[in-house]
């Protein structure tokens, strides 16, 4: 799941301006937290709108896909029929020791 380029974020609850700058949100999940019901949320931080060069990450503790949003009309975590399946990719390094 993914955002377009914003520049807020929900900060200790308050939905405001992020002050590390515009970012895309992405959610995902692995095998045991789709089993679990649980999903991580990261913030993948660009230079600007036009300039979509990559600056940094944070990345959120597991969540309950039950959690609500701010407004509380809808939880976080689309339903099913919301969501659209796209392959599996990963990219990463690993010390070899």
């Amino acid at each position: 799941m993914a955002s377009e380029i914003h520049d807020t974020a929900s900060i200790n609850g308050v939905h405001q301006k992020d002050p590390l700058g515009p970012h895309v949100t992405l959610c995902y999940k692995d095998e045991d937290q789709l089993l679990r019901g649980t999903h991580v949320s990261s913030h993948g931080y660009v230079h600007g709108k036009d300039d979509l060069g990559f600056v940094r990450a944070t990345h959120a503790g597991e969540k309950p896909d039950t959690a609500q949003r701010q407004q509380g009309k809808k939880t976080v975590w689309p339903s099913e029929s919301e969501l659209e399946v796209v392959p599996e990719i990963g990219y990463g390094h690993l010390p070899s020791n």
